[in-house]
């Protein structure tokens, strides 16, 4: 197998930023020592001699030894890539040429048209990116909150370099975080920028809750009012049946102590219905009756304190 066959060149393709570096690798079997070139758009820019010696380094283009016992090995770098790099080429002495391609791009900016919004709950939103000077054109898409969002874009050309627009029209429900993400292939991260919309409640909607809530109060104040009527309609009867239940024992004590009769009460007149007293009210002491009237007893008083007296009244049946 010839030495051609065996000539490795990697990658065949790369992207890569314009300003940045490129790197490549050419390899072959550790044959006798051989001489290795490297050009850049067919054109002549390193050389590497038998094991070690290398001609016409410069600071754009150089060369680092990988060599290891099983293999030639030199790593090409390309410093500060300009956009005409575009082919690159390995040979090694008495084999065939390897070539590989590259694709320089340029990386642009990105810019949300308006910055930060404020809008009222519901209302449709529109925000439009603007990715200026990017090449080749640029893929873009939106993120929400976190969530990707597609995107349509449109584009022109600038001389070289692309300049694409999008445009991303929401409905403001909550207050969120937008961004725009622009990138092409030599990128590892996708440019991009921020803004945020800011939410407002809808007057309606916030009226339409203050109502909610006023009569959700109002409900829950005539359910409590309710309660405490019934309430106290139910204390009120339970009291006032108490006291008619005291008032009917005390009535009814009161019937049974006026029925009860002594026996040594109101018996004057029982035996005799025609006995009449005659307007005394007293007791007899010796045929004298003597009265419970007070003026009565001044003159009976009286008349005994002139002299002993003998007082009888008869009362004829």
């Amino acid at each position: 197998m010839g030495v051609s066959a065996q000539t490795k060149l990697q990658p065949l393709y790369a992207a890569a930023l314009r300003g940045s570096n490129a790197r490549f690798n050419c390899s072959t079997p550790p044959l006798a020592p051989t001489v290795m070139i490297w050009t850049v758009n067919k054109l002549l820019v390193v050389t590497i001699l038998e094991a070690s010696v290398v001609l016409n380094s410069t600071d754009r283009f150089s060369v680092r030894n990988f060599t290891t016992p099983g293999n030639y090995t030199w790593e090409f770098t390309i410093s500060n890539v300009q956009r005409s790099d575009i082919e690159v080429a390995c040979q090694v002495m008495g084999a065939e040429l390897k070539m590989a391609t590259m694709s320089v791009q340029e990386r642009g900016s990105v810019e949300i048209v308006g910055g930060n919004l404020t809008k009222t709950e519901g209302a449709q939103t529109e925000f439009q990116c603007r990715a200026v000077g990017w090449f080749p054109e640029p893929s873009m898409s939106w993120s929400v909150n976190g969530v990707e969002q597609p995107c349509n874009s449109s584009s022109m050309t600038q001389g070289s370099l692309f300049n694409s627009n999008c445009t991303l029209t929401v409905t403001a429900i909550t207050n969120s975080s937008v961004q725009c993400l622009v990138t092409v292939p030599a990128l590892t991260t996708p440019e991009s920028n921020t803004v945020f919309l800011t939410v407002n409640k809808n007057k309606t909607t916030a009226k339409r809750d203050q109502t909610v809530l006023i009569a959700v109060t109002v409900a829950f104040s005539a359910a409590a009012l309710l309660f405490l009527i019934i309430y106290g309609i139910i204390f009120f009867c339970l009291r006032r049946k108490k006291k008619s239940s005291y008032e009917e024992e005390v009535a009814r004590a009161r019937v049974q102590s006026q029925n009860k009769t002594p026996a040594t009460q109101n018996v004057q007149g029982q035996d005799n219905q025609g006995y009449n007293t005659d307007g005394h009210d007293g007791h007899t002491n010796g045929g004298v009756w003597f009265t419970n009237n007070s003026n009565e007893s001044q003159i009976l008083n009286d008349f005994f304190e002139d002299g002993p007296r003998k007082q009888r009244h008869m009362t004829t049946v």
